[in-house]
């Protein structure tokens, strides 16, 4: 889609394309947001006062004055957009809709970017569609995604545990005891202590609701 839009103002001002872009991808579901926009000072019409869309310029497709990619994420970025753009090289300040980008190759980027342990939601590169900024959105996302496990502080052989030797839960000192009595060996046959997933949660709360202590089994319906 390259819709095309009338400069009502003076020649001295300039349509930013890619603010604009970013406006429409706010009211506009991503595959109706145009992948290059024409500036035109009227637009052509044919004798029948109809728009003559054989007479409207095709789109340029071109990227700003060239720029290496700097960092290891803008490097990787720009051969996965050479990639699915089909361009030989691309800069930290191309615009990926302005290189011949659309809403198709828009998702088959993100597809790719998953190959990289990367995510993105399609929004964030209409809103963000130049290299460098778009990279800065995929670092600050995926580094509040990293979870960092830390180490365990628990020595062997360790006679009481206490709160600050567990890392990856918080417990008071009544409560590590607990835990402690209620395992064979006490706090020496403890290596950690961490909290159970929600599918663990689920099977214990099933546990301490069956009346008679049975064991929990799952058995396929017919």
């Amino acid at each position: 889609m390259s819709p095309c839009v009338m400069n009502r103002q003076s020649s001295e001002q300039i349509i930013d394309r890619s603010r604009l872009r970013a406006r429409l991808s706010e009211y506009l579901p991503d595959y109706m947001v145009p992948s290059a926009i024409v500036v035109m000072d009227r637009i052509p019409l044919n004798a029948n006062g109809k728009v003559d869309r054989k007479a409207l310029p095709a789109p340029e497709m071109t990227g700003s004055a060239y720029e290496a990619p700097q960092g290891e994420v803008e490097e990787t970025l720009a051969q996965i957009w050479q990639e699915v753009l089909g361009v030989e090289r691309v800069g930290r300040h191309d615009n990926f809709f302005e290189l011949g980008g659309h809403s198709l190759l828009a998702l088959k980027l993100l597809e790719k970017l998953r190959t990289h342990g990367w995510s993105a939601p399609v929004r964030t590169l209409f809103q963000r569609p130049q290299l460098s900024a778009f990279a800065q959105s995929i670092e600050s996302t995926n580094r509040a995604l990293t979870f960092i496990v830390p180490p365990n502080r628990i020595p062997a052989g360790c006679n009481a545990i206490q709160p600050e030797m567990v890392t990856l839960i918080e417990l008071t000192a009544e409560e590590i005891r607990n835990i402690e009595s209620s395992v064979p060996g006490g706090a020496a046959n403890i290596q950690d202590i961490y909290p159970l997933a929600p599918l663990q949660e689920g099977i214990l709360f099933h546990h301490l609701l069956d009346n008679q202590n049975r064991t929990l089994m799952s058995l396929p319906i017919p």
